[in-house]
């Protein structure tokens, strides 16, 4: 096997040295305009990519990435990544990945009961999880479009788009939630998207239309988390 593809525990332990490293006066990036004709090593581009990709990326724990919804990673969360990396399991079938698999579903049974469901599957973020519930939508309800407020995420238009599925925008009140007098009178081939936590106010779309429509979606990307809470 390519030596590259076995454990190098200095090579790894490097890694975590370097993001103690102050790159934040660093400039540029770390690339060569056309592609080198020879590779450098696994250990020299690390050395080489670390002032840029650490030094430059935006640090959401600051104050000064209050305002956007990505919030910063616990360390816990990096170890995973890190095993995930190296193992590159692929969900599609038990024989590439057998814990995965059991772990996924073990953790959707803890967490569906809590939202009243009963399954659901693993998505990588949030713009996978709303082009799978409208694609669900429209196979499972057969609907021909999506309703959702002028604050809903961007992708969910997107998503409508590419499903081949009408959009609809409604107004928001005063308050950036969806101003439900300004509804459609006739949902029955309709996915309604109600957004629990808008990404640019926080905002809750009024949550008791939920089964006026003939399919629901709840994008709670942003509230959805404290109904752990409750």
């Amino acid at each position: 096997m390519d030596k590259e593809f076995a454990v190098d525990p200095d090579g790894l332990r490097r890694a975590v040295e370097l993001m103690g490293h102050d790159f934040s006066k660093a400039e540029g990036l770390a690339l060569p305009r056309e592609i080198p004709p020879v590779g450098m090593g696994s250990t020299a581009a690390l050395n080489a990519l670390a002032p840029s990709i650490l030094g430059g990326a935006a640090r959401l724990g600051e104050a000064t990435s209050f305002a956007h919804m990505d919030p910063p990673t616990p360390w816990i969360t990096w170890a995973m990544t890190l095993w995930n990396a190296s193992l590159n399991q692929n969900l599609l079938h038990p024989a590439t990945s057998p814990v995965a698999r059991q772990m996924e579903e073990r953790v959707v049974a803890w967490l569906a009961p809590f939202f009243g469901m009963n399954g659901g599957h693993m998505t990588p973020g949030s713009t996978v999880a709303n082009l799978t519930a409208l694609w669900a939508a429209r196979e499972c309800a057969g609907v021909t479009e999506v309703v959702a407020s002028a604050g809903a995420h961007l992708s969910i238009a997107k998503a409508a788009h590419i499903l081949g599925l009408k959009f609809r925008s409604v107004p928001t009140d005063a308050n950036g939630s969806m101003d439900a007098t300004q509804l459609p009178i006739d949902l029955r081939k309709s996915a309604l998207v109600l957004t629990a936590g808008a990404t640019s106010t926080g905002a809750i779309d009024p949550l008791d239309w939920a089964g006026r429509a003939a399919w629901t979606h709840v994008d709670a990307a942003w509230a959805g988390p404290l109904r752990l809470s409750v």
